[in-house]
């Protein structure tokens, strides 16, 4: 291939950022600090190239004022708007019908019309994460949308099936990604917990793809052309 040819497709190339610029990008975690540990540098990204991220938080198992008030923080130093979708009070996912899950997530899809929606993977040991995925899986039915599983998220270092088949560079946001997870105070620093663990997380996945930071995604649907 000849120099002008190998910069004329250099150029054309569209990133994931210039992809959503303008449009609505929808991530749903089951619990407050799920998105920031899975992909909070990729939001961040995200936001600062001209999506608009709404991070939608099922419920809040315990502790509601605080975990809600932890979340916001981590959501407006990501750049992103937070919605809790069962927000009157401490609720744990089990205690909903699964109908009334994909009902709620139906509604949401419906409303923001969002060109991606990022979520769990089937790949997850918390049955609350699954019980995400899976009704984020009925939301398919409604429209279109790039469809995105993150890597299973934990507080301690569990072994998981999951391998990522996609990768985020985060270099540039992954301070602000350790900043959001810290905002989770309750979660981290109040029982000793060492959030350094996903930086070395996003370490390793940049070693995969050779920048310094990655996040690991995996594809459900993505129209390419």
């Amino acid at each position: 291939m000849n120099a002008p040819l190998a910069k004329e497709l250099h150029n054309r190339r569209v990133s994931l950022f210039s992809r959503y610029f303008g449009q609505t990008v929808l991530a749903i975690g089951a619990h407050p600090d799920d998105l920031e540990l899975a992909i909070g540098g990729t939001l961040a990204r995200l936001a600062r190239n001209g999506a608009r991220v709404v991070m939608a938080v099922v419920s809040v198992p315990a502790d509601f004022e605080t975990r809600r008030s932890e979340a916001a923080r981590a959501a407006e130093i990501l750049g992103c708007e937070l919605r809790v979708l069962l927000d009157d009070g401490c609720q744990r996912i089990d205690d909903i019908k699964s109908y009334q899950l994909v009902n709620m997530l139906d509604s949401l899809v419906r409303e923001l019309a969002p060109a991606a929606l990022f979520t769990h993977s089937a790949c997850e040991f918390h049955r609350d994460h699954i019980a995400v995925h899976s009704a984020c899986l009925s939301t398919q039915r409604l429209k279109s949308f790039d469809f995105f599983h993150f890597n299973p998220t934990m507080t301690r270092a569990v072994p998981v099936a999951f391998h990522p088949r996609a990768y985020v560079d985060v270099t540039e946001t992954i301070e602000l990604k350790m900043k959001a997870i810290e905002a989770h105070a309750s979660q981290f620093g109040a029982r000793g917990l060492d959030t350094e663990l996903f930086r070395d997380i996003a370490r390793l996945n940049g070693r995969m793809v050779g920048v310094k930071y990655a996040e690991g995604l995996d594809i459900g649907r993505m129209l390419m052309a």
